[in-house]
């Protein structure tokens, strides 16, 4: 006799194969109801901050604010505009740098500096002298600075002079600057 399995062995596997098929099916199908059609949305609220006054006084050794992104906030970006007077003769520079920037912002001001350079991480945006500019800038978590400088070696006659011709020079510049992300929100809407 050869050693051949029985039909009804056989069969016993086949029932057994299909049992295990329909109860698997029979299990995922109401698993598979409970997927969800749609992406699970995280809700977020929209904060919008002003980073700096309306006026801003530059004297010769510089300006700067601090300002900060939590480290859950996402779409974060500055955005804004700013004008210098006097004119058209007053000029400034405004950079955004990263906390760790801020110890050696000078060196920003060179006419090499660029914030499009990976070398210079610390700079996170350059106007270069101008007496307006308009930005938007995608930024990330983290501590930054805004500084407008025009350096002493800049100062003109046509410049402000706080108590009279003979007191410290400054430029004054009018700015729109704000700050925009969100932030996740459990409670809204």
């Amino acid at each position: 006799m050869t050693s051949r399995p029985s039909i009804r062995a056989r069969r016993k596997q086949s029932v057994a194969i299909l049992v295990g098929l329909a109860v698997t099916a029979g299990v995922a199908t109401p698993l598979a109801g409970c997927r969800r059609d749609k992406p699970l949305v995280i809700k977020t609220r929209p904060v919008t901050i002003n980073v700096l006054p309306v006026f801003v006084d530059v004297p010769a050794k510089g300006y700067s604010h601090q300002f900060s992104i939590p480290n859950d906030a996402t779409n974060a970006h500055v955005e804004g505009e700013f004008t210098v007077d006097p004119r058209p003769q007053g000029q400034l520079q405004m950079l955004i740098v990263s906390a760790e920037g801020m110890q050696h912002w000078q060196r920003f001001l060179s006419s090499t500096a660029s914030h499009d350079d990976p070398g210079d991480a610390e700079l996170i945006y350059r106007s270069g002298d101008t007496i307006a500019d308009r930005f938007n800038i995608k930024m990330k978590p983290g501590n930054y600075y805004v500084i407008f400088d025009y350096g002493p070696a800049a100062v003109a006659t046509t410049d402000h002079f706080g108590g009279g011709v003979s007191g410290p020079a400054y430029r004054r510049a009018r700015s729109q600057i704000t700050l925009n992300y969100a932030l996740p929100c459990e409670t809204c809407p």
